[in-house]
Parts: C-alpha cells; sequence; structure tokens
C-alpha cells in the first residue's frame, strides 16, 4: 500500500468515527471525543508516514552520494588523462628542441656531410662504453666513422650491420683519439677512462696547461677531422719524478644524456 493510500483509509477511518459522534449528538468543536480523535489521527499519520519518509530522505542521500562518487571517479580520470597529455606534451616540445640543435648543426657545419641517426641502446657498465644506433651500411655508416653530436665528439663507429652500428664512445677505456689544447696547440692523445672523465695523455709536465683549457680533435691518423670539441681540463696534476702531467678532462658531451648523433662521412678534410 503506497504513502497516499495509507493516508486516504486513515482519514476514512477519522471520518467514520467523526459520523459516529455525531450520530450520537456529541459533535462539537470543544468535544473531548472530536479532540481526541483528531489527536489520534495525527499522532498515528506521523507513526504511520515517518518511516516513508525517513526511507524517502534516506534514497535521495543514497542517490546523491552515487552520483558524487560517479563524477569524482569521472574527474580523476579526466585529470589522469590531462596528466598523461601534459608529459607527451612536455616530452614532443623537447624532442622538438633536440631536432632543431641538431638541424642548426648540421646548417653551420656545411663543411661535413652529416648523416643523422638515432640511439637504440647503451651499454653503460663498468667494463665496456658502447652505443647502437638505428643506422648501419645502408646509410652509409662505416668502420671507423667519427660520431658526433651538437656538443661535441660521442665517440666512433666499430662494428656496423646493414640497418645499424656500434659505437664506441670516447670514455671507454679503449678509446684514443689525437687530440690538441685550442689555446696552445699543445698536442696529446684524449684516452677513455671507463667512467665519466677521459684522460689528455703524454702532454710533458713542463707545458703550460690551465683548468679549463679547451681540448679538440687535432685530426692527425685521419678518423676525425680537426677542430671538433672534446672536452675540457678539470684537473692537472704534476709530478717531478714524470715525464707527462696527468690531465683529466670533462667530456663536452653529457654522455648519460646521448639521443640524437651524426656520423660524419668521408669526403672531408681531416688535417690542415
Amino acid at each position: 500500500m503506497g504513502r497516499s493510500s495509507t493516508r486516504a483509509f486513515l482519514l476514512f477511518i477519522a471520518a467514520a468515527v467523526i459520523l459516529v459522534l455525531i450520530s450520537l449528538g456529541q459533535y462539537s468543536s470543544s468535544s473531548f471525543g472530536i479532540k481526541f480523535v483528531r489527536e489520534g489521527y495525527f499522532v498515528f499519520e506521523r507513526i504511520i508516514t515517518a518511516p516513508f519518509t525517513l526511507i524517502g530522505h534516506i534514497w535521495r542521500d543514497y542517490v546523491f552520494l552515487v552520483n558524487a562518487r560517479e563524477e569524482n571517479t569521472d574527474l580523476k580520470k579526466r585529470l589522469d588523462e590531462m596528466r598523461v597529455q601534459g608529459m607527451i606534451l612536455e616530452e614532443l616540445r623537447s624532442e622538438n628542441k633536440r631536432f632543431r640543435t641538431m638541424l642548426d648543426f648540421k646548417e653551420t657545419h656545411k663543411e661535413f656531410t652529416l648523416y643523422p641517426a638515432s640511439l637504440l641502446t647503451q651499454d653503460i657498465t663498468l667494463i665496456y662504453k658502447t652505443a647502437v644506433v638505428d643506422k648501419g651500411s645502408r646509410s652509409r655508416f662505416f668502420i671507423d666513422m667519427p660520431i658526433v653530436n651538437p656538443d661535441g665528439v660521442v665517440g666512433k663507429v666499430v662494428g656496423v650491420s646493414f640497418n645499424t652500428s656500434q659505437i664506441l664512445l670516447i670514455t671507454d677505456p679503449n678509446s684514443a683519439i689525437p687530440a690538441l689544447i685550442e689555446s696552445t696547440r699543445i698536442k696529446g692523445i684524449v684516452k677513455g677512462t671507463g667512467g665519466e672523465s677521459v684522460s689528455l695523455e703524454y702532454v710533458r709536465s713542463s707545458e703550460d696547461i690551465h683548468i679549463g683549457d679547451k681540448v679538440i680533435t687535432s685530426g692527425l691518423l685521419g678518423i676525425f677531422p680537426k677542430g671538433l670539441a672534446i672536452g675540457y681540463v678539470r684537473d692537472i696534476r704534476k709530478d717531478e719524478h714524470k715525464i707527462f702531467a696527468d690531465i683529466l678532462l670533462t667530456p663536452c658531451v653529457d654522455m648519460q644524456r646521448i639521443e640524437g648523433i651524426f656520423g660524419i662521412g668521408r669526403d672531408v678534410a681531416t688535417t690542415d
């Protein structure tokens, strides 16, 4: 029985009682019987309808909470999507900046034939310092090909397949590059240390060397063109009992952040 049906039934009972009282000649506005019926009906109606009213309020609150939860779930999903889109956009901006830098490098070094490539994998263990790029012999990459990026020398190619090439980084202990100090033209050999630094070897202790001196490729041995940036002197140790100074360089290229590189083609002069 619905709420309206219950109320109609109660009104019917109350009316019937009032009619009975009237028929007995006891009806008046001050009659105790009428007051009793009226008050009794009011109390009885509240008792009967109160649970339905409470259930109605509870149901409305439940529906409100369900809707609020659905809205919160939807908002959280949209917020997560916006965060992902933000990360993708930031990565695209970073990649676009890197491409512009590489394009500028290529435009300002037209004396070189440059072949772009991207890093596929990199071995940064304590034993080997190598990387693999997505270009091989089909893209004119070859053994001993110099590898650079806009910051400076990265290494050279030591292995080539049809679609990929392996690069020996300048920080590898097996790497050796003829070099010179740009300001004084003092020559030496840059060797990898296996760590983040490289060393400039075979420079006499009597030579005038300073922290911050820039070291570039000398062009000797015919592999690396002359004038490519290698690194900056960061530590000098001289011993009167040694002929050569111990010199450490900070590479111009951060080997932990290599992404895009260039291979330098064969048709380039290596020395003056």
